[in-house]
């Protein structure tokens, strides 16, 4: 390969990464526009002032504003599932069995970052914005189809359970529900009244998994890898 190629293809390279990071700066002043003026009051001009890019360089990346909310509802699932898959994966490393309590104290905190004040925005914003809930409700089932799949790859064991599918259901809808009811009173009314839920809650789960008490993370990858295999062939 001649000098002058390798110059124009570190060029291009380089302006690649460049224009990712520009679209990266304004998909994350959307979220804080998102999260400090709601979804109504933002605007691409406000966008564009938080991101401190250019119109110019704004419409190249969103040419509308459709655009741009498309590309961030996907960008904020996006973030919060590597959030939960970066907490849950270091509180089981090495674990023998899934660390369920921790589990859920990870899951707690994560609603209670901005990313989920966000998404509630959002949706409240899409109860009468047709444009946004078509763009959000897809994506939203694809984000709760991602979850599933990583709960199943981080608690192996507990992915055995008959009544895993139910536990999953409970845990999101109760959570996300107080999360939500959080969000409104605020956290010193509400905080005692979390503790006594989550607590109720782990135990809870913990009697729905009895009938997969003492299988480790190990055995349960195997079992299940053989499951995904034996399904794959039948159909």
């Amino acid at each position: 390969m001649s000098r002058d190629m390798q110059t124009s293809q570190g060029k291009k390279s380089w302006q690649k990464t460049k224009s990712e990071n520009t679209k990266t700066l304004i998909l994350e002043a959307t979220l804080d526009c998102f999260l400090t003026l709601g979804y109504n009051n933002t605007t691409t001009e406000k966008v564009a002032s938080k991101a401190g890019v250019s119109r110019g360089a704004m419409l190249h990346h969103f040419p509308q504003r459709s655009d741009l909310i498309h590309a961030a509802v996907l960008f904020l699932h996006k973030k919060r599932l590597e959030l939960f898959q970066e907490q849950l994966t270091r509180i089981n490393f090495d674990a023998k069995y899934s660390q369920l309590g921790e589990g859920i104290d990870s899951f707690w905190g994560q609603l209670k970052s901005p990313l989920f004040t966000i998404f509630c925005e959002l949706q409240l914003a899409a109860r009468t914005d047709a444009e946004l809930k078509s763009v959000l409700g897809p994506a939203t089932r694809e984000y709760q189809r991602s979850w599933l799949n990583m709960a199943v790859s981080i608690f192996p064991d507990f992915a055995l359970s008959e009544k895993f599918m139910m536990a999953n259901r409970i845990t999101v809808f109760l959570l996300e529900g107080m999360a939500m009811d959080r969000a409104i009173e605020g956290e010193a009314k509400r905080e005692e009244i979390a503790e006594q839920v989550i607590s109720w809650l782990k135990t809870a789960l913990r009697e729905m998994f009895r009938d997969v008490e003492g299988i480790d993370r190990e055995s349960a990858k195997k079992e299940t890898h053989q499951l995904s295999g034996v399904k794959k062939r039948e159909t």
